[in-house]
């Protein structure tokens, strides 16, 4: 039976694997995605150092991958393939582990209903973890959660299996394990969630272990990476020698020494992937963060400060992530239950299905507010749904297998509850403990110092919770089932079971249906795109500073994975505060003009209270340009970001182009605003003042829309949209705008002459055939020729610029609506109702669609017409009260005075403490009253 059983679990092992694989393929990125997966593949095919603390193990990796999957053109593509077998083999190992923890308490399997449950139960709970939304999301993009998932399983796996093996020696597999895990952590730290938990797991499940205090120490030792990477390079070492010394002198315990010796010393040789991290740095890689060396210097003495600081992370601060999770920076409501950044509740409740427009809305909002009371607990208690069947395989495994059960418990904690209270993620409202305290002994002076909110959704952090969650759910219907099998109860057994069979088998479809849209990248270009754009925008040898993550990893990735535009030269304004960062964009080419001298650089260029009281005006001494500086009124503090942009442009004198993103907010210019003109995606910095006609580059702004940009993928509904791509490609939207905007200026500066000329002619006293009157005319008819010619010219453009954005971006009610407005400025109301029926059939809600639908009917003089459109927005309205009020001038305009009352009295009645209704309704009083004194002098008269 056993030989049997193996192949059963082989069998339906790779099916579970061959479904995942081909599901991710199917779904697959084909190219970068946003946030950290520019870097990382950029990193990977040039073997440079991405962000803290590096990843080397994932580089490596990914290096592997680029050379191994040539054939495929798409460097991305390649490494995003290393997130496929990843999450293929988790799924496959999920299935392992479900299949032992149900064989633990069941036994080999002999009766066809016994393997009916084991194995079907580790089937669905494998496809419940590959088609959950988070786990999904990561499979398909070059990520390093899903690789370190594959680690977190595979320790797991290796536990349960050294648990249940009978063979002497056995404990390989827990060296095996320290490997495993600490090799791990060169793919994140993540990989490192399985340790405590498994840990425990091997000391309950043999009291030998429990008693041995050797083990102890040198575990305990070996796991202070987690808490301090410095202590743990002098215990990992020390632990070692130790271990090994007593391994050769004592005779009693050397087993238990020699166990405690090997586990070190692979612990050690798996996280010494490290190694790779300052070797690469010391060859200078454009990709460097940290610039994370060891130096050797003249004395001898070796420093590995630099190093030290990478793999601690310090660039994101100096406090422990242990004692930084006692002050808590966001409320509990926030972190445990619905936030779209980061609350685990909504992550939790939507992993598997969501009954919103999309996954996001569910997130935002809780289920009251989007559903009502009774439609919301009733979602609710849907959704909770598959959290009340885990609960239940708690309870039935931990009866049948205490130590089983603690182990798979303690996992799903620990990557979920747990994580969110380690995370501690901020929600805007609070301050970090560090910056409250120095806030309070500076007197309080300004407003609080708050940690900003997360910039990005976080899901992405409890994917091992998630992952575990789904094996659960597999679990649970397999206790389900036992109980069913088991029960006395025959119709429990012959009919209820069987019918659960294959409920169960068909349940992977729910998650399966809910995610695969949601997680279809397959013609997802628009990242890549997007950078594209945004490298095109810059002419030859250009600078272009960026603002964050999003307008700079995806550009890496172009430059050095993809060799496009390698001469413009990325400027991220966050890492322009950092000392390695100016010295890299100082000396490595393409290099950036810095007029700073190492020195200056190293001693005194420093955050520091900004020294300019007021605002004052700073002449370029090289540039030649005065700016407007910022005084401490506006800006308290000067970074050093703020000191570099100011001399990159003097130091330049006009010998490159510089250019900032459209993302760079007016904060950041250091009073470059009036300098610079839009170009696309870019602003361009130039040697004059830029008049306000002048703002927008017209030509090159067409150019580039016309014959450079790519916009793969937008506009195809096949695509989904994240927040951040919405957030990201809004921005094209505004050089759509502007160049209706500018060209309709020209075509309003032009009717404004005319309007000018035509006062001017019926103002003045000149007869009819005097020579000034008569030029007037000519001029007057010159200027009207030139309109119809600038109109003929004009409008096409702007129809076309507004269509063609309209066609990549139709939910972008902006352009929808500056469409409607110019075409109501031609006079051109029908067609302007059919463009906003166009846009109501996608948004038939939207308030601004309502308001303007109103407005055109009142223009017409349908005012009935509007008034039914104005109740429906009142309806709708958080403050109703512009509806209301229209709906009211309508009715006084229409001579129904007694009409408008009654609508201001309806939202007083609902609004009492609103005193702008009792105004108007004060006013249309006196008015009906004189009204009513006019009819009856009129009828006394008669």
């Amino acid at each position: 039976m056993e030989q049997e059983h193996r192949k059963h679990t082989l069998l339906f092992g790779f099916l579970v694997f061959g479904l995942t694989f081909l599901t991710y393929l199917i779904t697959v990125a084909p190219t970068v995605a946003f946030w950290d997966c520019g870097e990382y593949i950029g990193a990977s095919h040039s073997l440079a150092i991405p962000h803290p603390p590096g990843n080397p193990l994932y580089v490596l990796l990914g290096r592997v991958f680029s050379i191994l999957f040539f054939f495929f053109n798409q460097v991305a593509y390649r490494i995003n393939l290393i997130s496929i077998f990843a999450a293929s083999f988790t799924s496959l190992f999920i299935y392992l582990i479900i299949v032992r923890a149900m064989v633990s308490w069941m036994g080999t399997p002999q009766e066809q209903w016994e393997r009916t449950t084991i194995y079907l139960s580790g089937v669905v709970g494998a496809f419940f973890c590959a088609f959950g939304y988070t786990f999904w999301f990561s499979s398909v993009e070059a990520s390093v959660y899903i690789p370190s998932m594959l680690v977190v399983v595979l320790c797991t796996w290796l536990a349960v299996v050294w648990a249940q093996s009978k063979d002497p020696s056995r404990d390989r597999l827990l060296i095996l394990f320290a490997y495993v895990a600490f090799l791990g952590i060169g793919i994140h730290m993540m990989s490192m969630l399985a340790l405590i938990p498994v840990f425990l797991f091997v000391l309950i499940s043999d009291q030998t272990k429990l008693k041995d205090w050797r083990l102890w120490i040198s575990c305990l030792a070996m796991g202070a990476v987690i808490y301090n990477v410095a202590l743990f390079f002098w215990l990992g070492p020390i632990t070692i020698v130790i271990t090994m010394i007593m391994s050769l002198m004592e005779k009693k315990a050397k087993k238990q020494w020699r166990l405690c010796f090997w586990i070190a010393f692979f612990a050690l040789v798996g996280y010494s992937v490290h190694i790779y991290i300052p070797i690469r740095s010391a060859l200078n890689p454009i990709i460097d963060e940290n610039h994370p060396v060891v130096e050797v210097d003249e004395s001898g003495s070796i420093d590995w400060g630099a190093f030290r600081y990478f793999l601690e992370r310090k660039q994101y601060g100096s406090e422990s992530m242990i004692t930084r999770m006692f002050h808590r920076l966001g409320a509990w409501n926030k972190q445990f239950g619905i936030d779209g950044h980061m609350g685990y509740g909504g992550f939790h409740l939507t992993q598997f299905f969501h009954f919103g427009r999309s996954i996001w809305t569910d997130r935002n909002d809780t289920v009251v507010k989007n559903w009502g009371m009774v439609g919301g607990f009733l979602r609710l208690f849907l959704y909770l749904i598959p959290t009340m069947v885990m609960l239940y395989g708690w309870s039935y495994l931990y009866k049948r297998d205490k130590k089983m059960a603690t182990l798979l418990i303690f996992l799903f904690l620990i990557g979920s509850v747990i994580l969110v209270l380690y995370m501690n993620f901020a929600d805007g409202t609070r301050p970090m403990k560090r910056e409250y305290e120095a806030w309070v002994q500076n007197g309080r002076h300004g407003d609080m110092p708050l940690q900003h909110r997360e910039v990005r959704i976080r899901d992405y952090f409890f994917t091992s919770g998630f992952m575990f969650f789904g094996m659960w759910i597999g679990i649970a219907f397999g206790c389900i089932l036992h109980a069913l099998f088991t029960s006395k109860n025959l119709f429990y057994r012959k009919q209820l079971a069987p019918v659960l069979v294959i409920l169960f088998a068909a349940s992977p479809a729910l998650p399966f249906s809910q995610n695969f849209t949601e997680n279809m990248r397959r013609n997802d270009w628009i990242p890549y795109d997007y950078a594209y754009n945004l490298l095109m925008s810059c002419e030859k040898d250009g600078i272009l500073f960026t603002n964050g993550d999003n307008d700079t990893f995806p550009l890496w990735f172009l430059q050095e994975a993809e060799g496009i535009r390698r001469d413009v030269r990325i400027v991220n304004l966050s890492l322009l505060n950092t000392l390695w960062y100016i010295r890299q964009l100082k000396e490595l080419e393409p290099k950036v003009p810095i007029s700073f001298t190492d020195e200056y650089i190293s001693s005194r260029l420093v955050l520091k209270l900004n020294p300019i009281e007021q605002s004052v005006q700073y002449k370029m001494p090289k540039a030649n340009i005065p700016v407007q500086l910022p005084g401490r009124d506006t800006k308290q503090l000067l970074r050093v970001q703020d000191q570099m942009v100011v001399n990159i442009v003097d130091a330049n004198n006009w010998k490159k182009p510089i250019y900032f993103a459209v993302t760079v907010s007016n904060e950041n210019l250091m009073g470059l605003r009036p300098y610079l003109q839009m170009q696309g995606l870019v602003y361009r910095c130039l040697p004059h003042i830029v008049s306000s006609e002048k703002a927008v580059n017209l030509e090159r702004t067409m150019f580039l829309l016309n014959k450079v940009y790519r916009f793969r993928g937008l506009g195809d509904s096949k695509v989904p949209l994240s927040e951040t791509t919405l957030k990201l490609v809004s921005n094209y939207s505004a050089s759509f705008i502007q160049v209706a905007i500018t060209l309709q200026q020209k075509l309003v500066k032009q009717a404004g002459r005319i309007e000018k000329l035509e006062l001017q002619l019926k103002d003045t006293t000149a007869a009819k055939g005097d020579p000034i009157a008569v030029a007037m005319q000519k001029d007057l008819a010159d200027q009207k020729k030139l309109y119809e010619e600038l109109e003929k010219q004009y409008y096409p453009i702007i129809e076309e610029k507004l269509n063609q954005c309209i066609a990549i971006m139709p939910w972008n009610w902006r352009v929808r609506m500056l469409q409607q407005q110019i075409l109501l400025d031609q006079k051109k109301f029908d067609e302007a109702l059919n463009k906003l029926n166009e846009a109501k059939a996608l948004e038939p809600n939207r308030q601004e669609y309502l308001q303007q639908e109103a407005r055109i009917y009142y223009i017409q003089g349908e005012k009935v017409k509007a008034n039914a459109v104005l109740e429906k927005l009142a309806i709708q309205e958080e403050d109703p009260w512009q509806a209301y009020a229209m709906i009211a001038k309508n009715f006084e305009d229409a001579g129904f005075i007694d009409s408008a009352i009654a609508t201001l009295h309806k939202y007083q009645s609902m609004h009492p403490n609103d005193k702008r209704a009792s105004v108007l309704i004060s006013q249309l009083m006196v008015k009906k009253e004189v009204l009513d004194t006019t009819r009856q002098d009129s009828n006394t008269s008669l």
